[in-house]
């Protein structure tokens, strides 16, 4: 399931990187082209977040370095058998599959509903902006309804995005408490940074 998944995911990543070079090679006005780029970014984050339908994905994690490059990676599905996909950089890269009842990752996901809507909602103030360091990206599907989020440094808890970093690393530790039980290793995929 992963490779196709993955495949699925760098033919989009493929495909807007050709687009933003097309909208390069048109030499537009520079307001012009940032409203083009917005445009091309809202449609492409659109089809990934169609793609991890496609592939019964309920739960993501992502760990990415400052020049972009994956750290680790934790997939969870409503699969039935290796619904956890866990993939991380040691060296070399390894990976865990394994198999989970679901249910109790989607029953912690609901929990926590109302607060990550909350949250969804909120203005983020950007006046605070990390840009090194790592990315946390966080999908989740709560039946049917899609949340994702990126958050810069999450350890560091910028003023700006405390109580979502607070959020997410509480779901986080929640997950992790029932992965750790199946898989030893899953702590690997699950570090936040």
């Amino acid at each position: 399931m992963y490779e196709k998944y993955v495949k699925d995911i760098m033919d989009l990543y493929d495909k807007e990187q050709e687009e933003y070079e097309q909208l390069e090679n048109k030499k537009l006005p520079h307001e012009k082209e940032h409203e083009q780029e917005d445009k091309i970014h809202e449609k492409y984050d659109k089809l990934i977040l169609d793609v991890n339908k496609k592939y019964n994905i309920i739960f993501r994690y992502d760990l990415i370095d400052a020049w972009g490059v994956q750290i680790s990676t934790l997939i969870i599905t409503n699969d039935k058998t290796n619904n956890v996909f866990c993939v991380y950089d040691d060296e070399k890269l390894e990976s865990e599959y394994f198999t989970i009842d679901s249910k109790k990752i989607s029953e912690i996901l609901s929990k926590y509903e109302e607060q990550i809507k909350r949250i969804n909602e909120m203005e983020e103030d950007n006046s605070i902006v990390v840009n090194d360091g790592v990315d946390n990206s966080f999908y989740f599907d709560i039946d049917g309804n899609i949340y994702s989020y990126v958050i810069n440094n999450l350890s560091a808890r910028a003023l700006n995005m405390k109580e979502k970093a607070e959020l997410l690393s509480d779901i986080l530790t929640e997950i992790r408490e029932i992965l750790i039980k199946a898989n030893d290793k899953i702590d690997k995929c699950l570090t936040l940074e």
